[in-house]
């Protein structure tokens, strides 16, 4: 091979639900034919005697290859991330005509190096780096996957250079330009490989379309490395396995392009702790190959050991990063859970395990410092008779809405908790009951849909338990209630309870 090193619009959305479907189904037969017909016709070049047919068959399905790609992309419904599959479609398309010249030249008994060919070759790579970058660009906060694919890229760089770059590096009889683009197909597969890797790591859902692409674009890296050391041990010839490695890469493509599931946008993985048990099994062999690799050559190389040293330095670096981002995102997740845990989810409000610790809290602060501290509970007036009207997700929305309209009138140390159904407590520190009082009556005033409710306001004596309060605030609020409701009772141990 030639590399030298809404709503409903009745009829029309009937029209366009049953064309959609009939596509779909195209597509599903499409890729059951292309996937075959392809494999068959690489197995058909690796048998047949190498000359002209087999050159003009490899030529013939690559551009093929380019042409399939292209006319999914344009069809409708398109697939997810339409660009980056026409990028996919040039890169093939500049793969046919470096094929093309490279198996012109070889007909000739012409072996320049480098030729025509390579310019195309290499074009076909930063086209295929920027495809698999923008398969994934709708992720947030997917900086793990791209680090954790750095670490074995990375690796896999050290070992390229000992393996495949090096011995270009120091052959004399290779001019700059020659070393220039021998060494530049295993750096452009280097450059690919964290890209491949990246969009791996990044799905949660294994969709058929993406493990065909991941399967072709690591068809076409091994396809190319197994080129570069056989082409510098001096065991490669065409028309053998190795050209067919990028044909398996050709027909993988356009299976995945072809494929249902390509229509689909992937979930991504989001969390940045998210690692499972063979993706750090993988990181881990990374991490450890690098230190093999100086082992093993030890020696006069000096160069292949600083060059493993340094990339042992770096992977440390992005493994200490990793480490970190993990760690943020596992105290971010547990933020969350303590959060959730003291928070009723309809309302946003506390819930009543916020309620306990927090009343504990400010009755030992108002013991210690004697300090006010009051404690008012509140119900929604005819609530009953509002779901009964107007339905339950009203009940819920008026609910949710309320506790968003009191928001802004609360203070800072005030803290709100749902005691259950439509009744709330609130926790009122360092005010008198007049203050609480006023508090409540401006609540009051911001409650949606021209509702009222009722309170009770009890305030902390020395020696109340939580029970004490609740219980004082529950009859004085029971007062309000018998008295007219949409109004404030302060209970009085020594008096009958007072109403505002």
């Amino acid at each position: 091979m030639g590399k030298q090193a809404g709503m409903d619009h009745g009829p029309a959305r009937s029209a366009s639900t049953a064309s959609w479907g009939s596509d779909l189904v195209a597509r599903a037969l499409a890729w059951r034919l292309l996937l075959p017909i392809g494999l068959i016709l690489t197995a058909s070049y690796v048998v047949l005697p190498h000359g002209l047919w087999t050159s003009t068959l490899y030529v013939l399905l690559t551009a093929g290859a380019a042409t399939a790609v292209g006319v999914a992309a344009l069809r409708h419904p398109r697939p997810f991330a339409t660009g980056a599959w026409g990028l996919i479609a040039t890169a093939l398309a500049l793969a046919a005509i470096g094929h093309g010249i490279w198996y012109w030249l070889d007909l000739q008994g012409l072996e320049p190096f480098p030729s025509a060919a390579d310019i195309f070759y290499l074009l076909v790579y930063p086209l295929f780096a920027v495809a698999l970058w923008r398969l994934g660009d709708r992720n947030v906060r997917a900086d793990g996957a791209f680090v954790d694919a750095l670490i074995i890229g990375i690796s896999a760089a050290v070992l390229a250079w000992a393996v495949l770059i090096a011995p270009y590096a120091y052959d004399p009889s290779l001019s700059w330009l020659q070393l220039l683009v021998s060494a530049g197909y295993p750096v452009a597969d280097l450059i690919l490989l964290p890209l491949v890797l990246r969009l791996l790591f990044l799905h949660r859902a294994h969709l058929t379309a993406h493990v065909f692409l991941l399967l072709g674009m690591l068809a076409y890296l091994t396809a190319d490395l197994l080129y570069a050391h056989g082409n510098a041990s001096g065991w490669y010839a065409p028309g053998g396995l190795t050209d067919a490695g990028w044909l398996v890469a050709y027909t993988l493509i356009v299976a995945a392009v072809w494929h249902p599931s390509a229509q689909i946008e992937p979930q991504a993985r989001t969390s940045a702790a998210d690692v499972s048990g063979r993706r750090l099994l993988v990181l881990g062999a990374a991490v450890v190959l690098v230190p093999m690799i100086i082992l093993f050559t030890a020696g006069d190389d000096m160069e292949t050991i600083r060059g493993a040293a340094i990339a042992s330095i770096v992977m440390f670096v992005l493994v200490l990063y990793r480490m970190a981002g993990m760690l943020r995102e596992s105290h971010r997740q547990a933020h969350r859970l303590e959060h959730l845990s003291r928070t009723d989810p309809l309302t946003g409000a506390g819930n009543r395990r916020q309620l306990e610790e927090q009343l504990s809290r400010e009755i030992a602060r108002a013991e210690r410092t004697q300090g006010p501290l009051n404690v008012a509970l509140l119900d929604l007036d005819h609530f009953k008779r509002f779901n009964d009207t107007h339905g339950h997700s009203a009940g819920d929305a008026l609910l949710h809405e309320m506790v968003h309209a009191w928001r802004p009138n609360l203070r800072p140390t005030d803290v709100l908790t749902r005691f259950g159904g439509e009744e709330f407590v609130l926790i009122s520190p360092h005010i008198d009951t007049q203050q609480c009082d006023q508090l409540l009556q401006r609540l009051r005033a911001v409650v949606p849909y021209g509702q009222t409710f009722s309170a009770g306001i009890a305030s902390f004596h020395a020696g109340d338990t939580p029970d004490d309060l609740l219980g004082r605030a529950d009859r004085a609020l029971y007062a309000a209630k018998s008295s007219g409701r949409a109004r404030n009772v302060i209970a009085d141990d020594h008096a009958a309870p007072s109403s505002n």
